[in-house]
């Protein structure tokens, strides 16, 4: 029985570290869902500057594999959306589009531009990969791989729905002219989490839960029962009294006579 309580409270204190570690994260996603959002629902970075000399700025390769057997059920934008904010510069149309990465890279093989490299999310600075060439065949506008894209002049605002595959941003003037320069952010909705969040918490608290019953139980002392008092037996059997048959007179004793020997 001891072994039974030690093994009770040890397996109760892993679960209340298990479920605390759940809680702690599943509490600051709430925390962020809550408050680090905008009215669409979007999460998004504070704006960059971003230019080059040549003709198209680039996003590395992104390279989505949700899986056959799990993309077929879930539906477009479960996932998440993206989201690319950009303001042209001038009277110039500002194009941005998303396309898959070998039609772009077939589009822009011998044109000038820049990759970015890094956005500056660890520092303020923006890094590119610079490629060397002379100016697109056509204007961004014109082809027809893009599976979303945005064009005009001012305040432009891109949304994609996340689907597997690979894929490449590109932002270029509408009439494919260089130099580029504009001013971007980018955004992010996650269609799971706040169930990531919620589902966190919730097995955190029911672990936490189960592991201070375990644990409660194991350190309670188990109660004895007083033993039972039997009676014990008594050692003058009582004297069973003989009714008097009905008209019979108690017998007295007489005292016997004064100066009278004993008999």
């Amino acid at each position: 029985m001891r072994a039974v309580k030690i093994v009770a409270i040890v397996v109760g204190s892993l679960l209340v570290l298990v479920g605390l570690a759940l809680i702690a994260p599943g509490g600051f996603l709430l925390g962020v869902y809550g408050t680090q959002r905008d009215d669409s629902g979007y999460f998004e970075s504070s704006s960059r500057v971003v230019s080059t000399s040549g003709y198209a700025l680039t996003t590395p390769d992104i390279d989505i594999n949700i899986g056959s057997d799990v993309g077929d059920w879930i539906p477009t934008g479960a996932l998440g959306s993206m989201r690319i904010r950009g303001a042209s510069s001038g009277s110039i149309p500002l194009f941005i589009g998303i396309g898959p990465t070998d039609q772009v890279s077939k589009y822009l093989a011998d044109v000038a531009r820049d990759e970015v490299t890094d956005f500056g999310w660890l520092s303020a600075a923006v890094r590119y990969l610079h490629f060397d060439g002379g100016a697109p065949p056509s204007p961004p506008g014109q082809q027809i791989f893009w599976v979303a894209k945005q064009e005009g002049p001012g305040i432009q605002t891109l949304e994609w729905d996340i689907q597997d595959g690979d894929w490449t941003a590109v932002i270029m003037n509408g009439d494919a002219s260089a130099p580029v320069m504009t001013t971007i952010s980018l955004g992010a909705r996650f269609g799971a989490f706040l169930a990531i969040a919620v589902g966190l918490v919730v097995a955190g608290i029911v672990l936490l839960a189960i592991g201070i019953v375990l644990i409660v139980l194991g350190a309670r002392h188990s109660r004895r029962r007083p033993p039972t008092e039997q009676p014990y037996p008594s050692q003058i059997p009582p004297v069973s009294e003989q009714p008097l048959a009905q008209g019979t007179p108690p017998t007295q004793e007489t005292p016997p006579a004064q100066g009278a020997p004993p008999a």
